[in-house]
């Protein structure tokens, strides 16, 4: 009679165990056809793979590492740009103070030259028909001319006039 019933070694189940799970996997890399047609390393390729997901990684840190240094260097020049505008203006409006505070355009070499209110305020040629300033070669003053004409003739004609109203109260 057999017995059936008797317990198996553990080390020779064990060892029973192996050669199926080891015969299970040949005969897949065997019915495999990428596998068997390629002649590929799975675990060089998988250890490629690890390696190419940790560099991905690293490059992506570093990546990400460079944008916030960007970002803050690109603040510091947004700063830096603000202080030199305000600098600059700063300049401008001390620059126009002192323009407005000591170099006045009367106060120019040249302001009798272009103050637009030059001819009013030059004395005229000659005053009068005696004026000191008048000498003969002056060419201001000719014979018959008299600046006083206009004075003298409504002085004349008042005169005419109270000549006459003599005249007709008589």
């Amino acid at each position: 009679m057999f017995l059936l019933n008797l317990p198996i070694n553990i080390k020779e189940q064990a060892a029973i165990e192996r050669r199926r799970s080891e015969e299970q996997k040949r005969l897949s890399r065997i019915f495999n056809v990428k596998y068997r047609t390629i002649g590929i390393d799975k675990t060089a390729l998988d250890e490629q793979v690890q390696e190419r997901q940790y560099m991905k990684e690293l490059e992506k840190q570093r990546n990400d590492a460079f944008d916030r240094e960007m970002i803050r260097n690109d603040l510091k020049q947004r700063l830096l740009e603000q202080e030199d505008f305000s600098e600059q203006r700063q300049c401008a409006q001390e620059l126009n103070n002192y323009r407005l505070l000591y170099q006045k355009p009367e106060d120019s070499r040249e302001w009798d030259l272009n103050d637009p209110k030059k001819w009013k305020k030059l004395t005229p040629a000659r005053i009068s028909d005696d004026d000191p300033r008048l000498s003969l070669s002056s060419g201001q003053k000719f014979a018959g001319e008299d600046l006083q004409k206009s004075i003298r003739k409504k002085f004349q004609q008042e005169q005419l006039k109270n000549y006459f109203d003599l005249q007709v109260k008589f």
